[in-house]
């Protein structure tokens, strides 16, 4: 097989990584542009089994590992190594910790292990990670250790002939998509970040290999039609939130499959080869390994937000001077031999480790705590802000596990209650310790679901299959000790509600309704089935939140830390979007005779939501308080919200609400 150079390879990368910077930087019309990485396995497929087939016997596994080596890792080695020197002047201790581990996964060649570990709902948000985009190199460098052996095994075994490579390919690209189909049911990060349900994407790419050429004009030009077709409506059609890869991905891959199927050329595929794309495809590796630190640490700057139009434009054409510079004086020089593969090899390995063990170092050492003020020590990491020590574990024998109890002790408090819901429930224990301490209540955290779900409304959850059942489950359990327990006599529902508006929530019986209609009638539900006379339920609005993550701005008040932004929060839009839910769960409250804590009354006096409360930043991140604050802090946010009269276990219902706005402060009931 003649191992030619095709041109339209490079365009077409040119048309992988220009939509993928193009969706990262939030250019609209490109919601599916993270298709790209997916058009990227396919040429790599395609050329990795090329070089292999063609060369035969002539290529040993050490020249292929050294070849390898020179085309990854210089660039990637450089971007690393410096992208750890930008972190030490724009990330707090705790994000750099994270930069350094992630980096030390990288080096060795298992980010995508490393972000599928370290991503999740309570994780640093993945858009703010800078060496996120390297889980697609983890994926690829895994693949080069399996395929070259797998192909060799099977070209021995049918001793030349081209039916057993083939057949193996076809096996595996069966077995993957298979894999694909049921992570993206059961566990749809896996699917994302592994490489056994993208491994289809890269052999398909191989199989192209063995296709007969299309000799036919037009049968060529079709085909060609129909891969950019594919590619384009992929980009356009598909969004971040469809279950990815799997099915969806079949269009951008099946559509790279015919762009590279080899023909007679084509109006398109002259397109392809033109001096610009073909040029933007040969520093496409660059391009890709360079944007999304770019992008990333601007973002740190910006305390989170994304570039605007202008700024975007600047840093686009940044990336390209970069990604040129890295091409023409890394990758290029790379590329030519100068040791003999062993040697590469070795060099390599050592370049990698040396970065790795870096990385490594910087995560033991904490991110290096000591590049900022001790004043903002307690801010240092997304962990250190949502450390919280329970001050006491109780047995539930009902629930058959042990919670985390706060407030009076458990054994001796006066009245027993249950704070029940998600992180939100969670960010307010520190706060309901303080309050239960002087009103002698002992509280237990239930953090489980939303208590609105599982009785006759769900969220569509494809982070979580079984997210619906797991609800249902966690509130069938929490109703059943509460009617076998009437020692507990309050119970504290808290979660992010307005937030919850905002996904796809839905009726058990198919309807989706207003969404605020639906949180509330899932409260009552629930209202209904745990209510008793002597027990006294409660419900806490959610908190203001910011939206975005100011902690880094406040503290880069008192450290050298650089960052563009305010620590002021929009405080219009957070009273706008609460509203509809402040007033449905007000109305539910004094509808069924419960009492409603509404944070926004106390902590957005005059229109403008507090962000410091005795001196100390109150928030984690966009939406969560810290769990860290001085005592006197929890004390003080507690007295601004109103739990104090709330929880004071007074038997006059009315004269609770009224602390909290849902009735006149009257005594009179005549009316």
């Amino acid at each position: 097989m003649k191992f030619d150079y095709r041109p339209d390879i490079d365009g077409l990368r040119a048309i992988a990584v220009i939509v993928v910077v193009l969706f990262h930087f939030g250019v609209p019309g490109f919601p599916g542009g993270f298709v790209g990485v997916d058009i990227f396995f396919v040429i790599s497929g395609y050329l990795i089994t090329r070089l292999l087939i063609a060369k035969g016997n002539e290529l040993s596994l050490i020249e292929f590992y050294g070849r390898r080596v020179r085309r990854i890792l210089p660039a990637m080695l450089v971007m690393m190594g410096l992208s750890l020197a930008a972190g030490w002047f724009l990330l707090l201790p705790g994000d750099f910790a994270s930069l350094g581990r992630s980096a030390a996964f990288s080096a060795a060649g298992l980010g995508n292990y490393y972000f599928l570990w370290n991503t999740g709902y309570f994780d640093r948000e993945a858009t703010l990670l800078p060496l996120l985009h390297l889980w697609s190199l983890g994926v690829e460098e895994q693949f080069y250790l399996v395929w070259p052996a797998l192909l060799m095994a099977a070209s021995r075994i049918s001793r030349g002939r081209r039916s057993s490579p083939v057949v193996a390919i076809c096996l595996v690209a069966l077995i993957s998509f298979s894999i694909a189909l049921h992570l993206v049911a059961v566990d749809p990060k896996q699917a994302f970040y592994g490489p056994f349900g993208r491994a289809w994407e890269l052999a398909l790419g191989g199989l192209v290999v063995f296709m007969p050429a299309v000799g036919r004009r037009g049968i060529s030009e079709a085909f060609s039609l129909m891969g950019i077709c594919l590619i384009v409506a992929s980009t356009v059609w598909l969004s971040s939130s469809q279950p990815f890869p799997a099915a969806y991905a079949l269009l951008p891959v099946a559509g790279a499959v015919l762009l590279i199927w080899p023909r007679s050329q084509t109006v398109l595929g002259a397109a392809l080869s033109s001096h610009p794309l073909r040029m933007t495809g040969k520093v496409s590796y660059s391009l890709y390994l360079w944007h999304w630190p770019i992008l990333v640490f601007f973002r740190h700057y910006a305390g989170g937000s994304m570039p605007t139009a202008g700024e975007a434009s600047v840093l686009i054409a940044t990336t390209w001077l970069v990604a040129y510079l890295s091409w023409r004086f890394v990758e290029e020089p790379a590329r030519h031999p100068r040791f003999l593969p062993l040697r590469t090899i070795a060099a390599g390995a050592v370049a990698a480790s040396i970065v790795g063990f870096s990385g490594n170092a910087i995560f033991e050492a904490g991110g290096i705590a000591s590049r900022i003020p001790k004043e903002v020590a307690a801010m240092r990491s997304l962990d250190v802000m949502w450390d919280w020590q329970c001050p006491q574990l109780v047995k539930i024998d009902e629930l058959g596990s042990t919670f985390c109890s706060f407030g009076a002790p458990w054994d001796k408090a006066r009245h027993h209650g249950i704070l029940w819901g998600d992180s939100h429930a969670e960010h307010m224990a520190p706060l309901l310790d303080v309050v239960g301490q002087s009103e002698e209540t002992s509280f237990i955290l239930y953090r489980a679901c939303p208590a609105a779900f599982g009785g006759g409304v769900h969220r569509n959850y494809p982070e979580e299959p079984a997210y619906k059942e797991t609800c249902a489950s966690s509130r069938k359990a929490a109703v059943a000790l509460l009617a076998r327990r009437s020692d507990i006599d309050i119970v504290v529902l808290a979660s992010a509600w307005t937030n919850l508006a905002n996904t796809d929530l839905v009726a058990d019986d198919g309807r989706h309704a207003d969404k605020v209609r639906l949180v509330r009638d899932g409260l009552k539900s629930l209202v209904e089935e745990i209510g008793t006379p002597q027990r006294r339920i409660g419900i806490i609005g959610q908190v203001p939140g910011p939206g975005l993550d100011l902690t880094s701005c406040a503290a880069m008040r008192e450290s050298k830390i650089l960052r563009r932004c305010s620590t002021d929060m929009d405080s219009e839009r957070i009273l706008r979007a609460w509203s509809p839910m402040v007033t449905a769960l007000g109305s539910l409250a004094a509808e069924r005779g419960l009492f409603f804590v509404d944070p926004l009354k106390g902590m957005c006096p005059n229109s403008h939501c507090a962000t410091y409360v005795n001196g100390e930043f109150i928030y984690r991140d966009g939406s969560h308080m810290r769990r860290n604050l001085k005592a006197e802090t929890d004390a003080a946010i507690a007295r601004m919200m109103g739990l104090y009269p709330a929880l004071a276990g007074s038997d006059d219902q009315t004269q609770v609400q009224a602390a909290n706005g849902l009735v006149p402060p009257t005594t009179d009931n005549s009316n």
